[in-house]
């Protein structure tokens, strides 16, 4: 199934609009921060659009632990002239302020740095207050002891949240499907959040690409890959539109080497 999944990759079309995408530039703009947490180091230099997706992630976490932390500070004053008002005002300003954030929904918690442990995300959300004192307060200026990886810690559900821009297709046992439309690209990620295949739609031989509709389409392909049915999954690539009749017959015809 490998080898012909990278046939198919290797007969796309050539596209640049990843390349010009908000995510894209997002990546390009802020990977400096990478550099400043060793572990995440290698993401830097990643040019694949997964890998870019996945180094966003943790993007979004460094910037949004930056600016939580400074949304309490300014709330501060806050705190000090209204110290008998109910931690539950506080928490409604609170909220409302950083609700712009992006962040991943875990149950009724609100994840907002994926790269800190469900821990000291909960205290970030439920008890922002205590971020002013220790050993809390000392997160701002060194937080790199406290980093996790957050693919290991919240699985393949991190790629469904507001850090990325995957349509979650579905999910079987420990894997999940995912699409995305600025890559025409179907992900299927495992539970421990990392890239186990991907199908690149549109082959070069495909003049004039179908756009409509996607999902209702990719939904077949999904399911023969849920399936292992190889057959089944070139069928439906090629039914939906996904792969030209031309590199039907490519599939064919090197069928011998069981692509």
């Amino acid at each position: 199934m490998r080898k012909l999944l990278n046939y198919i990759a290797g007969k796309a079309k050539k596209r640049t609009s990843f390349l010009q995408s908000e995510e894209y530039l997002f990546f390009i703009e802020n990977r400096h921060l990478l550099l400043k947490i060793p572990r995440f180091a290698y993401l830097y230099d990643v040019r694949d659009s997964f890998d870019v997706i996945r180094a966003n992630i943790v993007l979004y976490g460094c910037l949004n632990s930056v600016i939580l932390e400074n949304e309490i500070e300014n709330l501060k004053g806050y705190i000090k002239v209204n110290s008998k008002s109910s931690h539950t005002n506080l928490l409604k300003i609170y909220h409302e302020i950083i609700s712009e954030q992006p962040y991943y929904q875990e149950g009724s918690e609100k994840i907002y740095i994926p790269i800190f442990s469900r821990a000291l995300n909960q205290i970030y959300y439920e008890n922002p207050e205590k971020l002013l004192t220790y050993p809390y307060n000392s997160l701002k200026d060194n937080f790199k002891d406290t980093v996790v990886d957050p693919f290991d810690t919240y699985g393949h559900e991190l790629y469904n949240s507001h850090f990325t821009r995957l349509v979650k297709i579905k999910t079987v046992d420990k894997e999940a499907a995912f699409f995305h439309y600025d890559t025409n690209t179907i992900y299927f990620v495992n539970d421990q959040g990392r890239l186990d295949a991907s199908i690149v739609l549109f082959d070069r031989f495909i003049r004039h690409p179908n756009y409509s509709h996607m999902l209702e389409r990719i939904y077949p392909v999904v399911d023969a890959y849920f399936d292992f049915d190889r057959e089944a999954l070139i069928r439906a690539l090629n039914e939906n539109g996904f792969i030209s009749s031309h590199l039907l017959l490519l599939i064919r015809f090197h069928d011998w080497a069981k692509l």
